[in-house]
């Protein structure tokens, strides 16, 4: 039952009392017809008052539960016109203060947020510049791999969490070579098997690194996993098709490109319509399918179209 009708039915049972107890004063007194009347123009007039005066009432009172609702939903700032005076503008009065306050809050903590996610940015960064210091070969590569991943992750409608995953594990997706020897990282000629088991580490390695740092949490199956393959061949653990996280799925396609188009101690840069070529054999075995049909279109529109029109050759 709304408040409004609530209120016309308190007065009239707060006018019924008096008026049975007159109506039955003039019944004693030989005056029932009078009695009777009396008792309803007792009970109209304050059925006429309590019309009158409940939308007072009820009025600001259902515009403070909008305005709760509306604070309950995130909306912070809203506010309540106030209405005259008394308890129910002062509860007004607060409620208006309560929201400001919320808004207040609520952008100090926006800010703060933005500060923690710029610094953990500068942090990533940092430790990606650590393997660049490392392994002068593949300086910038993390960066790049990073930023293709995130266009990657846009063409195939990836939300804002998995972009920030895509950009955090492409910059560290190599962390683990921190615990590589130099010499293995810099070897100019093909590596030995024991080198090469050395060099299947630093998967494990880097998720090792960053287990248990909060933040870098959903960026952890790209570094763990990048060099998993479609066709179940891969390392460290075998994984195959879409049992491979999404994330590490795409750090590889794009791993895969800067890797062949950026010159390496045991190779030079390839040519990049060499490289579509090799995409092309690898789709399906290494890469997912899907996620190379997206890295060709990030390719076909980054460079205006050359690569494109390549693409059916490849």
């Amino acid at each position: 039952m709304r408040l409004r009708h609530r209120v016309v039915l308190l007065a009239l049972a707060a006018a019924a009392l008096p008026a049975g107890a007159l109506a039955a004063w003039l019944a004693s007194s030989g005056r029932p017809w009078l009695g009777a009347g009396a008792a309803l123009a007792a009970l109209a007039a304050a059925a006429l008052l309590a019309g009158t005066f409940a939308p007072g009432l009820s009025g600001p009172l259902a515009d403070l539960v909008r305005g709760a609702l509306d604070i309950a939903r995130g909306r912070f700032g809203r506010e309540v016109e106030l209405r005259g005076h008394g308890e129910i503008a002062d509860l007004a009065y607060t409620f208006n203060y309560m929201s400001r306050e919320l808004a207040r809050q609520d952008a100090e903590n926006r800010r703060l947020i933005a500060a923690l996610e710029r610094g953990a940015l500068e942090t990533v960064r940092s430790l990606a510049g650590a393997i660049d210091a490392k392994d002068t070969y593949t300086c910038g590569h993390n960066g790049r791999v990073a930023a293709l991943a995130v266009l990657v992750g846009r063409e195939l409608g990836c939300d804002e969490r998995t972009l920030t995953a895509l950009q955090y594990g492409g910059l560290l997706h190599d962390i683990g070579k921190i615990g590589i020897p130099e010499p293995v990282l810099r070897k100019a000629v093909p590596l030995t098997e024991s080198e090469m088991e050395l060099m299947r580490a630093h998967p494990v390695i880097g998720a090792e690194i960053v287990r248990g740092v909060e933040f870098l949490a959903e960026a952890l199956p790209a570094i763990r996993s990048h060099h998993e393959r479609w066709d179940g061949r891969g390392y460290p653990d075998g994984l195959a098709g879409e049992a491979i996280p999404l994330v590490a799925r795409i750090v590889n396609a794009a791993d895969t490109w800067d890797a062949c188009t950026s010159s390496r101690p045991y190779q030079p840069a390839l040519e990049p319509h060499d490289v579509l070529g090799i995409l092309a054999r690898l789709r399906g075995s290494q890469v997912d399918p899907t996620v190379h049909d997206a890295l060709l279109a990030v390719l076909h529109r980054r460079t205006g179209g050359p690569l494109g029109r390549l693409r059916g050759a490849a």
